[in-house]
């Protein structure tokens, strides 16, 4: 591993690192209790509220391929009691979607959201985590009906402009009971059983899309909606609303599991539309691509939203391949025996992975680096549900073969890798990412080497050789990639705005573009962690309140200096 090996992952355009507030936020959770300082809002009002944190990511039109582009809004609000109330997303980025929490918030702000006709966004002066998201089971619940684990209510929404089209109520409840259930129920091995439990013809709406929360809330009152583990409640939106402000594609809500439950709405009433943003309700963040000029890894890079056409949270269009590994594993749905771990330290090994659609066999291998990244390679061949692979529905060409994927952080959570990059210049052109055979191809700053030796339409044979571990060497701490952030040692690239790829068919038809970035929530759950406060100029200043007991305080201190210490040398 190199000594800048943390310099491979440049930083995701959506949010700069900030280690040192990590530092703070370490020690705050040793210590225990912390005091923010009191700010003063610049005009003088503020108010507190308290009630669900909410974050959404909503994508701006239809057939525009979003990879990288401006169109995507993340958004951020606190449904309280009497309506919702937006605050910067970038505040409470690191707070879990559900989470309780108190605010008090400030003067409004005008951002890109607002621009577009959201509500402003207040500023947050204070705040408090009062109890985290509540604790979902990862494994879906059963409901009471049919056997289903998960029940869509859907219903039809003219909202406030808009005037019903044509789409019919049947159409929309055929897709989910169809090729949406189907879906995942194939690939959660029957873990997720949905199908439509409550179906409402066209309701008109006082509430438009400027404050989606009162949008779902006055439907959910129409129809009796009751919120509850594995249920949805989904709204297909008239085609009109593409002309109003504020009105997404598509837009979900962020859950914990499967078992969570949520809102959603659509403007399209395609099955990989629908898949896809039941993914979000189901805690699944994007499958995106990373593109490295001339390298796999290392170098000057960029990651595409969006940019994974294989996988269901990628890029949706025609068609609905097999879940990819990193998100099946994310669900807890990819079984012990069809995946293997190898990490740093041990010996080399020859695997052979079996087609990922086949749903038998080994399918997925692991590597974990030195700092505890996860990197996923799976096969994939025309076989099952990728089969489409070796048709003429190929229309962008994609690869079939070994594909290598890393995790990354929500939104980008599955990052597929180019198996053979090509310069800058032509990566808007370049969909092809499969490893090829016979080429070693180092990893993670040679943590790691794989070489493909040999494929086939039953198998692929790969070769794995981890770096050796210094015996003396410190144990890893295990680290994540910035959010949005790409592993290449250099700098990082924000990712043109080309518009869609027009894909051509084997026998030279030009293809209508049809991929489209569908719009989502953003923060993955976790533990929970302390807003930051963020001062203005008219900011008074103050102190942090640190009641500890010495011990406590020694280790903490102890452990600030390590984390400043790594700090520093990965600046160096």
């Amino acid at each position: 591993m190199s000594p800048d090996h943390d310099l491979r992952r440049p930083r995701g355009r959506r949010r700069p690192a900030r280690p040192l507030g990590l530092a703070g936020a370490v020690l705050a959770a040793a210590l225990g209790v912390v005091a923010v300082p009191a700010v003063a809002a610049a005009d003088g009002g503020t108010a507190t509220v308290r009630g669900e944190l909410v974050h959404v990511w909503a994508e701006g039109s239809e057939g525009h391929h979003a990879e990288g582009s401006d169109d995507t809004t993340r958004l951020s609000w606190v449904a309280t009691a009497d309506g919702a109330v937006r605050v910067p997303a970038e505040q409470v980025a690191d707070v879990p979607a559900g989470a309780t929490v108190e605010l008090t918030v400030g003067r409004a702000v005008e951002d890109e959201a607002s621009a577009d006709g959201h509500d402003p966004a207040r500023t947050v002066l204070e705040s408090d985590v009062l109890s985290p998201p509540p604790d979902t089971s990862p494994e879906p619940l059963p409901a009471p009906r049919g056997g289903l684990t998960n029940e869509v209510t859907v219903v039809l929404v003219a909202p406030a402009g808009t005037e019903p089209d044509g789409t019919r109520l049947r159409d929309v409840v055929t897709t989910v009971d169809g090729a949406v259930a189907r879906f995942w129920s194939e690939q959660t091995g029957g873990a997720v059983a949905l199908g439509v439990t409550g179906r409402h013809d066209w309701v008109r709406t006082t509430a438009g899309c400027a404050d989606p929360q009162a949008l779902w809330d006055e439907v959910a009152a129409e129809v009796g909606f009751a919120a509850g583990p594995g249920k949805h409640l989904m709204l297909r939106l008239s085609g009109e609303s593409a002309g109003q402000p504020a009105c997404s594609y598509a837009l979900a809500q962020v859950g914990a599991s499967p078992a969570s439950g949520g809102r959603l709405y659509v403007r399209d009433g395609g099955a990989t539309v629908i898949a896809h943003e039941l993914g979000h309700n189901f805690g699944l963040g994007h499958s995106s691509g990373e593109q490295c000029d001339g390298a796999v890894e290392g170098g000057s890079c960029r990651t595409a939203g969006y940019r994974d056409y294989y996988d269901v949270m990628g890029a949706s269009w025609a068609q609905l391949g097999s879940l990819n590994a990193v998100q099946a594993a994310a669900l807890g749905v990819l079984p012990g025996d069809a995946q293997r771990t190898v990490s740093v330290g041990e010996g080399a090994t020859s695997v052979t992975l079996a087609p990922l659609a086949g749903g038998t066999g080994l399918r997925a291998l692991r590597l974990v680096d030195a700092e505890g990244v996860a990197y996923w390679l799976e096969f994939r061949s025309a076989t099952g549900r990728d089969a489409w692979l070796g048709t003429r529905d190929n229309v962008y060409r994609l690869d079939a073969g070994v594909l290598l994927r890393r995790t990354g952080q929500f939104p980008d959570t599955s990052l597929l890798l180019d198996g053979t990059p090509g310069p800058a210049g032509r990566w808007e052109a370049d969909l092809q990412f499969a490893l090829p055979t016979g080429v070693a191809v180092p990893l993670s700053g040679g943590d790691f080497t794989l070489t493909v030796r040999g494929v086939d339409g039953g198998g692929a044979v790969v070769e794995v050789v981890p770096a050796t571990r210094p015996a003396t060497a410190a144990a890893a701490v295990p680290a994540q990639p910035a959010q949005g952030s790409s592993a290449g040692r250099g700098t990082a690239t924000p990712a043109g705005d080309a518009g869609p790829v027009v894909g051509t068919a084997p026998g030279g038809t030009a293809q209508a573009p049809l991929a489209w970035a569908p719009a989502v929530e953003l923060a993955v759950p976790r533990a929970s962690i302390p807003l930051e406060p963020v001062g203005d100029s008219s900011s008074s200043s103050g102190g942090v309140l640190l009641p500890v007991a010495g011990s406590v305080l020694g280790g903490s201190v102890l452990l600030l200096v390590q984390v400043l210490r790594r700090h520093r040398l990965r600046q160096g």
